[in-house]
């Protein structure tokens, strides 16, 4: 049992993207530690590919189509059980520091304090980050006011030193906040803005990178002939953002070096700042006795597949680092292990001695520690408003409301190059892994009913349509007929 929790994010990190993961010329001390002193998971997929619902389902232990939040555009319903709220309840001081963005950007989330800084872009919101840069004589800039924004389609520098960068004032606020508060029982969510774009690392860091052996995206704008209509044009709806106002598919082979350098510059000053809190806890005493969790949100494709950002369910935006350490933990371990963000959430319950609420939908992670190689989970599935995918130990099916799809073989092509859907030869693991998203669905239902009053996820009514169409007659999908909304 963890006396405290510890639980840092960062926002769209992909998974190979730090040492323990192959990436060996970043600089990350303290994460490094953490995966040294602890355990290092391969195969952690996320519960959606963009952040607010990944995060509701993070503080709620429910899957997106549970809780109601699809989408960037939703909120988590006050009323549904949080832990900061209920381990708040067994006396440990709980609070949420950095971007939360689970909820409207002030509200406390069920924390007992926040420490406010939202985000790097939304400039004009009065939080933390902004009264420390208004107090020193800053204003928090405009993405695209920023040095070389446009030049580099947005991989601009911030021209001010790291503390006043908002990945380096969430560290420090961190740090300072175990400080003073890191010897009595704590439940801590500590989210850093980045390395999320735009990929804006302070001055003095933006060149560490940019002689590095970079990986080259892979895939390429050309693909997307075979991919589902939904990713076509995806990039060009940055030119009718106000934040962005930028074509990320124009970006030549330079641009996209610039971007992963100061995408990887900003995970360096992120693990400054983790490494500012470990020392904090040492000179607490405490820990030993916190269990220290670290992900992302989900990942960033960089130019792979032609693509920017996220959005989607390749493998470089729901494959994300995670790292446990504390105790009961096993240190130097790795585990193969299929296993999702969603399993977090009842680990911290159990880490922590406290009641499993009935709400949660995770699976128990704590047989890995004691065995890294056997497994908890057969599938991982994964939402977003119009599109959810589940993924096997070797394939993944991504199946979108229009109905199109995506199959991958992920054994034999891990960077999902080839797109199986409607392919003959794969019939029946198609088949099988429709009727897994339907099984899916259909135990989800009972509790959204209980826990919100969203109505179902639609494209559940879909998938059902064509799942009884391939059960009844072994027809496909366009045989059945068309669902009524």
């Amino acid at each position: 049992m963890a006396k405290n929790l510890l639980f840092i994010t960062t926002d769209q990190q992909r998974w190979d993207s730090l040492p323990c993961y192959g990436l060996d010329f970043i600089q990350t001390p303290a994460l490094d530690r953490l995966a040294q002193e602890g355990m290092v998971f391969e195969n952690c997929s996320v519960t959606s590919p963009v952040c607010v619902p990944c995060r509701a389902a993070l503080l709620s232990g429910q899957y997106p189509s549970t809780c109601g939040v699809l989408g960037n555009g939703g909120w988590l319903n006050p009323s549904v059980p949080t832990w900061p709220a209920l381990l708040g309840a067994t006396g440990r001081r709980t609070a949420g520091i950095g971007k939360m963005h689970f909820s409207p950007w002030d509200d406390l989330g069920g924390f007992d304090e926040r420490i406010i800084a939202e985000d790097k872009r939304h400039v004009y919101l009065p939080d933390d980050h902004v009264h420390f840069l208004k107090a020193h004589g800053y204003d928090r800039p405009h993405p695209v006011s920023l040095p070389q924004y446009f030049e580099s389609l947005g991989a601009p520098v911030t021209p001010r030193p790291k503390k006043f960068h908002v990945d380096g004032f969430t560290g420090d606020q961190a740090a300072a906040w175990l400080e003073k508060n890191g010897a009595e029982p704590f439940a801590v969510w500590v989210s850093f803005a980045g390395p999320h774009d735009p990929y804006d690392p302070p001055e003095e860091m933006a060149d560490l990178y940019y002689d590095a052996p970079i990986p080259e995206p892979y895939g390429s704008a050309a693909e997307l002939a075979s991919k589902p209509p939904a990713q076509h044009g995806r990039n060009r709806g940055s030119l009718d953002n106000s934040m962005f106002r930028i074509d990320p598919s124009l970006a030549t082979p330079e641009q996209y070096r610039r971007w992963r350098a100061h995408y990887y510059a900003n995970i360096t000053l992120i693990d400054e700042g983790i490494g500012k809190m470990l020392q904090a806890l040492e000179a607490a005493g405490t820990l030993e006795d916190t269990l220290i969790v670290f992900t992302s949100d989900h990942g960033d494709a960089l130019g792979d597949h032609g693509l920017s950002y996220k959005g989607f369910f390749y493998d470089c935006m729901v494959h994300v680092p995670l790292l446990i350490r504390g105790p009961g933990v096993p240190a130097g371990q790795r585990s193969p292990a299929l296993v999702s963000t969603l399993d977090l959430v009842p680990l911290f319950y159990r880490a922590c001695d406290a009641p499993l609420p009935q709400t949660l939908q995770g699976e128990d992670i704590t047989p890995l520690f004691a065995n890294p190689a056997s497994s908890i989970r057969n599938a991982a599935f994964s939402e977003i408003q119009g599109r959810t995918m589940v993924l096997t130990g070797d394939y993944k099916y991504v199946h979108y409301a229009d109905g199109s799809a995506e199959l991958y073989d992920v054994a034999t092509d891990p960077q999902e190059l080839t797109n199986l859907a409607g392919d003959p030869q794969y019939r029946d693991a198609e088949h099988h892994l429709r009727g897994l998203l339907v099984e899916h669905s259909l135990a989800n239902l009972p509790l959204q009913a209980r826990v919100n009053d969203q109505p179902p996820y639609r494209v559940r009514a879909i998938l059902e349509r064509e799942y009884r169409a391939f059960r009844n007659n072994g027809g496909r999908p366009e045989d059945a007929p068309a669902p009524s909304f």
